[in-house]
C-alpha cells in the first residue's frame, strides 16, 4: 500500500511549498506545512500558539513534540487520505 504520509524535505526556499501546492492540486492530496501550522497556531492565539509565538520571537526553533502535535490534530481532518508534510 502506498504511504499515507509523504514528507517532503528540502532548504529554505528550495521549493517544498510550490512542490507540495502542485502535487495536492494535481493528485488530490493533502498538504500540511508546518510554517503554516505554526503561524496559524499563533494568529488564533491557543496557549500552544502563545508559547510558540514566545519560541520564535527568541529566534530558536519549535520542538518536534510540538510541530508533532500540530500535524496530528490537523491530520486527523483527513482520515485515509495521503498527506504531504512539510
Amino acid at each position: 500500500a502506498p504511504a499515507r504520509i509523504v514528507i517532503v524535505v528540502g532548504g529554505p526556499g528550495s521549493g517544498k511549498g510550490l512542490l507540495c501546492d502542485r502535487l495536492a492540486k494535481e493528485c488530490g492530496v493533502v498538504h500540511l506545512s508546518s510554517g503554516h501550522l505554526l503561524r496559524d497556531e499563533v494568529k488564533r492565539g491557543t496557549p500552544l500558539g502563545k508559547e510558540c509565538e514566545e519560541i520564535m520571537k527568541r529566534g530558536e526553533l519549535v520542538s518536534s513534540a510540538v510541530i508533532t502535535t500540530l500535524i496530528r490534530r490537523h491530520s486527523r481532518s483527513f482520515p485515509g487520505q495521503r498527506v504531504l508534510l512539510d
